[in-house]
């Protein structure tokens, strides 16, 4: 490793490039603090030098670079800048911006001397002129962008290019490229300066430009670091950067794939194309919560990805770590890069489809609102090595895939605990490495079946029906989950017969026996007034005794046999009527699951107990639990 000050005409007046790595962020700063902080240093030494005061170099920070061979000979010479890349790319907008404003004044040799910072000559000769004429290539979502401000010309000509948007009914104007706004705010701060200054010193504005180019010259510097071929550019990579702003993650990610790219000389747009460029986008840049931190979505996917390939649990904290760990095992598990990363985006691909999926879109027999109404994202890593890891045909991956669903719903309708899904997920994952094709399905089953207490139990038949009898399902099983067992139950009782009428989205949940039932609801032929219905413990004298039966009441009405499904039409009118009048608007209703109460003439705590019995035993239909282990 060699340090060395250079100032800014040593840096760029020869013919080399500056390449940002696919790995690094993109261009992010602004212009407070960075650009202002920077003009401000620039104006200060440019007016001691027309003042004729001597002053030291300013030093702007270290840039690190590691060269490239060079592919060809006719290749211009190459350097990768491992730390640097946000000032580097902020001084060649202000030299763009310098020259367009030297050359809008017809100040020729400027014009000259600065364009010498921005592109290399005789492209002519080069083995890729349109990418090695700039003295700066930046990473692939920053490129269009720069080589559109430095090619402009003009402050007019980037304002064209990069107009401001303004949606309707929103006062400000929607954030165009920050590499067009540097560029503008220099062209701004640039010719202001230029006309002050020439007026304060009494210069011409070609000498005041002059003496702006010149303090830009010798009075900024960077220390340039230049790393030898046995320093690991990586690492440094992470100490740079473990200052300041965080790296993710899967900023880590990317620094560790395409670092090795350009090491195994692999052509690195070809694979951020291929590859990498469908993870630089809002869904997976997006934040999430999960179990009380917040990560992006890329970093939830890499997690999830190395849970599905190792079958361990991994730290979303060290993700990074575990996939070095992971790629760099011998032998090696990826011959290139480019297979590396096509692994990856497999399973990204995978969990997009699961985590972007819309429930209200969805029939209830998808496993994406599956696991979207149950709330059971930790189920994805086990998903995942099914459909992708574990080599199963068709046939094969559905008959898992619901044998997990089935294990999901049964306990979310007893009510069994989740907290240490994320482990028995990832514990039948490691249980199933090793197996594939028609080998998977039983060792799944089985070790299911084996869980025990309540975080890992499979719940039997009958316990999830003595469940849809008793338990009170209405407020203790979210809305959608609620909701979705019940589209099942409608689903299950249709048949060939049945025209083939798709359950519309958004039906609501309706109590047969109300909540609110003390107007049309007698119990044991009396009628109870509304705060007695409301609080029993209020009931005296005659009421008394039916204290208990209130609160029985009051219990039953909220279990999986006194609810039903109506559309948003039919939920109000039937709302709290009494029973014939609820019958006369459930006729209304084309779903199977309300030709139940057809021929009924009553509805009380036996007739809720019977029915929920009924769905209960059609539920242990609709998800199945095979035999326990050593019965048939």
């Amino acid at each position: 490793m060699q340090a060395n000050p250079r100032s800014l005409d040593t840096l760029f007046n020869s013919q080399l490039r500056y390449v940002v790595p696919m790995f690094q962020r993109l261009y992010v700063w602004k212009e407070t603090p960075q650009w202002s902080t920077l003009w401000e240093d620039v104006a200060e030494k440019a007016a001691l030098l027309m003042k004729g005061v001597k002053s030291n170099p300013h030093y702007l920070g270290a840039l690190i670079i590691e060269g490239v061979k060079p592919a060809s000979p006719r290749e211009v010479k190459r350097f990768l800048i491992i730390d640097g890349q946000q000032r580097l790319t902020t001084l060649q907008l202000l030299f763009c911006a310098y020259r367009d404003i030297a050359r809008a004044n017809e100040c020729k040799t400027l014009d000259r001397t600065v364009t010498r910072y921005l592109e290399n000559a005789d492209a002519d000769v080069m083995e890729n002129p349109d990418e090695e004429v700039f003295k700066l290539w930046p990473t692939a979502l920053n490129r269009d962008a720069f080589r559109s401000v430095v090619s402009a010309g003009s402050p007019e000509e980037v304002s064209k290019r990069h107009p401001l948007v303004y949606l309707p009914r929103k006062r400000k104007p929607e954030q165009r490229s920050n590499l067009a706004e540097a560029y503008l705010y220099f062209s701004k701060m640039i010719a202001a300066w230029i006309d002050a200054a020439s007026a304060e010193f009494s210069k011409t504005k070609e000498e005041t430009a002059f003496a702006l180019l010149q303090s830009l010259q010798q009075d900024f510097c960077v220390v340039e670091i230049s790393l030898s071929e046995g320093d690991d550019s990586q690492e440094i990579f992470y100490s740079l950067n473990s200052q300041g702003q965080p790296l993710t993650q899967s900023d880590l990610l990317r620094s560790l794939i395409f670092m090795r790219a350009e090491k195994e000389r692999i052509d690195r747009d070809e694979i951020f194309a291929e590859y990498w460029s469908k993870f630089e986008t809002d869904f997976w840049s997006e934040e999430v919560r999960r179990g009380g931190r917040t990560y992006s979505r890329l970093d939830l996917g890499l997690r999830f990805f190395l849970m599905a390939k190792t079958g361990q649990m991994v730290d979303a904290r060290r993700v990074n770590e575990e996939y070095r760990r992971y790629v760099s095992a011998h032998p090696p598990r990826y011959a290139t890069v480019k297979e590396e990363l096509a692994d990856f985006t497999r399973h990204g691909e995978a969990y997009r489809r699961y985590e972007s999926a819309v429930p209200s879109e969805l029939p209830c027999t998808d496993l994406r609102r599956v696991l979207r109404d149950f709330d059971v994202s930790t189920a994805l890593p086990l998903v995942m090595f099914l459909e992708l890891e574990a080599g199963l045909d068709e046939e094969q991956a559905t008959e898992c895939l619901d044998a997990v669903e089935s294990f999901i719903a049964r306990r979310v309708l007893t009510g069994e605990e989740t907290k240490e899904y994320n482990k028995l997920f990832v514990d039948v994952i490691g249980s199933l490495r090793g197996l594939a094709g028609a080998a998977v399905l039983p060792a799944l089953r089985k070790k299911l079946l084996e869980g025990g207490g309540t975080t890992r139990h499979w719940p039997t038949d009958g316990e999830v029906v003595e469940k849809a009898i008793s338990r009170l399902v209405f407020g203790m099983i979210k809305t959608p989950a609620l909701r979705l067992i019940l589209e099942r139950l409608e689903t299950n009782l249709r048949n060939k017969k049945t025209e083939n009428l798709d359950i519309p989205a958004g039906l609501q949940i309706e109590h047969v026996l109300p909540q609110k039932w003390d107007a049309h609801w007698p119990l044991r032929g009396v009628s109870i007034p509304a705060d007695v219905a409301s609080y029993p413990h209020l009931a005296q004298g005659e009421l008394a005794p039916l204290a208990d039966a209130v609160r029985q009441r009051n219990s039953t009405l909220q279990t999986l046999g006194n609810l039903t499904l109506l559309n948003r039409y039919l939920n109000p009118a039937a709302s709290n009527g009494s029973f014939d009048s609820k019958l006369v608007e459930y006729r209304n209703s084309v779903l199977r699951l309300n030709r139940h109460f057809d021929g009924a003439v009553a509805w009380d705590e036996e007739a809720i107990a019977k029915r929920g019995k009924a769905l209960g035993e059609a539920i242990c239909k609709i998800w199945p639990r095979p035999a326990p282990l050593g019965k048939s």
